[in-house]
């Protein structure tokens, strides 16, 4: 059987970060000459605020409320189709203009979701933007994302601020399966260039559990010429893994999610949501 060619999929709208995760996109594009796709999607969703829930109406006034609001949902759809594809282009221009040849724009109907269920054999790294933050500057996360990152099983890159070079990269290691893959794509299938540094960090109290995991991760990574550093640190793992990032630096975090499989309980309360909604860098996922 014929091996499907993946891609680098940035996911497209509109919203906030679509510039930055286009940008990711064409780094890592080059980085791995994997080719760069676009994709926009249209979800129809139209509600009018002319429907009339009295009962009151009349055969014909029915009908004229009916072709109304076709002709309503038509022209929302056109306008959605063309916006989108007037974003793709622009975009797309903003590849070629950094040397990028390699871009394809897809625009498709339907929920961001259902069409990611279908392409993910397609899929080499997925990049999705956050919608915004909360009251209390915690990065919001959507249903329809959960649903993405709990099912979609691609790396995915989930960014949450203006496009920053990636220099220095963190990844939480603690030798459950979901770290030991993510260390393993790092090494298996690098996204980043070779010299970029990439901090290995475990978080633990006890001294000597943490020598022999960060041992496990140095025999994992023997064979490799990235650039690595292993770090063990004490104390509360988020609290610490947040501070190492802002004193080095980072420019990434990235680590294995959800380790307890697929779980259909709200991500709020795992560690990976914590990491999400308290981050103020850009987080890769491993599944």
């Amino acid at each position: 059987m014929q091996e499907v060619e993946k891609a680098i999929f940035a996911c497209v709208d509109g919203s906030k970060f679509s510039n930055s995760v286009c940008e990711y996109g064409i780094e890592i594009s080059k980085n791995t000459q994997t080719p760069l796709k676009l994709l926009n999607t249209i979800e129809h969703s139209h509600k009018s605020n002319k429907i009339d829930f009295s009962g009151n109406l009349g055969l014909g006034e029915k009908d004229e409320l009916l072709e109304e609001l076709s002709n309503e949902d038509e022209k929302e759809s056109k306008a959605l189709i063309n916006n989108g594809k007037e974003l793709l282009n622009t975009l797309k221009q903003k590849a070629n203009d950094v040397g990028l040849r390699s871009v394809i724009t897809s625009q498709r109907h339907g929920k961001l979701y259902d069409n990611l269920v279908e392409l993910q054999a397609k899929v080499r790294l997925l990049i999705i933007g956050l919608r915004g933050k909360d009251s209390q500057g915690n990065n919001i996360v959507g249903e329809q994302i959960e649903e993405i990152l709990r099912n979609i099983e691609v790396p995915t890159l989930l960014v949450n601020q203006e496009f920053r070079p990636i220099n220095k990269l963190m990844m939480a290691y603690d030798g459950s399966t979901s770290s030991i893959k993510a260390l393993q794509s790092i090494v298996k299938s690098p996204l980043f260039k070779q010299d970029v540094r990439r901090y290995i960090v475990n978080v633990c109290n006890d001294e000597r559990k943490s020598r022999m995991l960060l041992a496990q991760a140095a025999e994992l990574l023997h064979d490799t010429k990235l650039n690595i550093e292993l770090v063990s640190i004490k104390g509360e793992p988020l609290n610490e893994l947040l501070k190492f990032q802002s004193e080095h630096d980072i420019d990434a975090i990235v680590m294995g999610a959800f380790s307890h499989g697929k779980i259909r309980s709200s991500i709020f309360g795992s560690f990976t949501s914590k990491m999400i909604q308290n981050s103020s860098k850009p987080l890769i996922l491993i599944r």
